[in-house]
């Protein structure tokens, strides 16, 4: 694997991890980082969408994968990019999938990147089993909440699960808070909700390619900040702290 260190970034659907995900990657290739994209969601593989690139077609789902790169020092994989179309669907089972997956992290042209960034589907399921399995030694897990309870209990129920994985969890941020709930664990950082994200989203544009400034970036910038630094800690202390859920409302 031509990467040091994986970063799997994991929450219930909803919550932004997706563009949690291209954000941070974007910030660390902005900092000179070399930086890899994993769309992990073969269902839904929308880091494409969101970064306007074209699909290759199925033909490029080949033994030895070129991975698409929109800007230098940034490589990217996903399902939607050897789909004809966004819309195609992908009903695969269990063994086609972790097929897929292994394929994608073993036989891309990865090169040599720092970082690999993995944006894991919604929840609880068999790609999410499959990626921990392959990023046993060199993955970090990052959990996104927006705050509310049931993206809490989400997080938790996946806390959980990289525990017993012994997946260190670096902490989770808040995304779009609603509530006043927390976990139990560091928190890296909360993301305000900024209607330019969702308009660059559709567009297929990062946002910090665009709005440097902004109050988004300012505090993308400190979460990175924090989760680079943890991640290059050997053994995080997170894994060792015994998860406690707090609900307030919301």
């Amino acid at each position: 694997m031509g990467f040091k260190r994986a970063l799997l970034i994991a929450g219930k659907g909803g919550t932004g991890k997706t563009t949690l995900a291209i954000s941070l990657a974007v910030h660390w290739v902005k900092k000179g980082l070399r930086v890899g994209i994993l769309d992990a969601n073969l269902s839904s593989p929308d880091v494409p969408v969101l970064l306007g690139l074209a699909s290759q077609g199925i033909e490029g789902l080949v033994e030895g994968i070129e991975p698409s790169s929109p800007v230098e020092g940034l490589k990217v994989v996903s399902m939607g990019l050897f789909l004809h179309r966004p819309s195609t669907p992908v009903s695969w089972r269990g063994p086609v999938r972790h097929g897929v997956l292994k394929q994608f992290v073993e036989k891309t042209h990865w090169g040599d990147l720092e970082l690999l960034v993995v944006d894991l589907p919604p929840g609880i399921g068999e790609e999410l089993l499959t990626l921990m399995h392959l990023f046993r030694e060199k993955g970090r897990a990052l959990l996104v909440a927006t705050g509310c309870r049931l993206s809490l209990l989400e997080a938790e129920r996946l806390r959980g699960l990289f525990q017993q994985g012994k997946i260190p969890v670096l902490g989770w941020v808040k995304n779009m808070p609603q509530g006043e709930g927390k976990i139990d664990l560091p928190l890296l950082g909360t993301l305000p909700f900024d209607r330019r994200v969702q308009e660059g989203a559709q567009r297929g544009e990062a946002l910090l390619w665009h709005h440097p400034g902004s109050p988004y970036a300012h505090a993308l910038e400190e979460i990175a900040k924090r989760c680079l630094e943890a991640l290059r800690q050997p053994s995080p202390s997170p894994i060792t702290v015994t998860a406690r859920l707090v609900w307030r409302g919301g």
